[in-house]
């Protein structure tokens, strides 16, 4: 039974920041529709690695505690199959000493001895984190999302104001779509290609940021996915067959038996990006409250949950 003292509430956009808050805000008594111009599954979430790891985020602090809020609850899920989240053991190497400045949301990172460092490397890390299979991931949250009663919605808005017309209070999760929602001119998308290829058996995910473009594999059920790129301003969705052999040959001292032949797809989503996470509230006239919750780069699945405990705390304020 819906709580009365709790608002009904829209929030706009269905990737993993938008799932996620609605969820929260189910969890917690309010009365929450969802209206998305895509499909869940045709999001930028959904292209996503998805692997607990913070990365195009700032301001750092902010993002380590969030960070840290998401990291217990994945790794809670990770104990149900269903929900496409597993613990998996990383590599991260490094050229230089070693930046961890997220390590404390973890616990037990291991520095890797010299002799076990990497060939080129002058530094490594190994530690166990959450992978989130984002296409299954997604679909569990529109599942439990459903079992509540909320439905997805397919809209496009060109502003909010809709919204306010079913709502008092309107969650905005629209990534990239604040642009032209809030007329918010520091938002700025950052290309990442990733490849979709069958299962070879690693011992560990493996991120190396340490080059012009960034280079990682994530194992998933079934399959590998392998990246990437990071492309500031650049808005091309479809994929790139330079970016699929430069991916190939960034990992291939780590995988050599990978190759164009093991690869199913090629996909491209545009990250969110702007200086600084936006995660906070506006009061507006007539009683009207707008929460912000967008510019996650590339941390949308590391720190969703972390905003959406955020995002209920702000919709269920006392309003002045």
């Amino acid at each position: 039974m819906k709580d009365p003292l709790c608002p009904d509430v829209v929030v706009v956009g269905a990737g993993i920041a938008g799932l996620t808050a609605a969820l929260e805000l189910c969890a917690r008594g309010a009365s929450v529709r969802v209206w998305s111009r895509d499909d869940p599954k045709h999001t930028t979430s959904a292209v996503a690695g998805a692997i607990w790891y913070p990365f195009l985020a700032e301001p750092r602090e902010r993002i380590v505690a969030l960070g840290e809020a998401s990291l217990r609850h994945l790794k809670a899920l990770a104990a149900d199959p269903a929900t496409g989240v597993h613990l998996e053991p990383v590599v991260e190497v490094f050229r230089g000493p070693p930046d961890l400045w997220w390590s404390s949301s973890v616990s037990r990172p291991q520095l890797l001895p010299p002799d076990d460092v990497p060939l080129g490397y002058d530094a490594a890390v190994r530690l166990e984190v959450p992978i989130c299979d984002a296409p299954v991931f997604l679909a569990w949250l529109v599942d439990r999302l459903a079992a509540r009663g909320v439905q997805i919605e397919r809209r496009e808005l060109a502003s909010i104001e809709p919204a306010f017309a079913v709502a008092d209070t309107v969650v905005n999760c629209s990534g990239l779509g604040a642009r032209e929602l809030c007329g918010d001119s520091s938002l700025f998308a950052v290309r990442g290609q990733v490849l979709v290829c069958e299962d070879l058996p690693v011992d560990a995910a493996w991120i190396d940021d340490t080059g012009a473009r960034p280079s990682y594999f994530i194992p998933r059920r079934g399959e590998l996915i392998v990246g990437g790129t990071a492309q500031h301003d650049d808005a091309r969705l479809e994929p790139d067959g330079f970016d699929t052999a430069a991916i190939l040959a960034g990992v291939a001292h780590r995988l050599p038996a990978l190759g164009p032949q093991h690869v199913r797809a090629a996909r491209v989503g545009m990250r969110p990006c702007r200086p600084s996470l936006r995660l906070e509230a506006e009061d507006l006239p007539g009683g009207r409250r707008l929460v912000h919750d967008y510019g996650h780069g590339g941390s949308g699945f590391t720190i969703a949950h972390g905003c959406a405990e955020v995002v209920a705390d702000l919709v269920l304020a006392p309003r002045e």
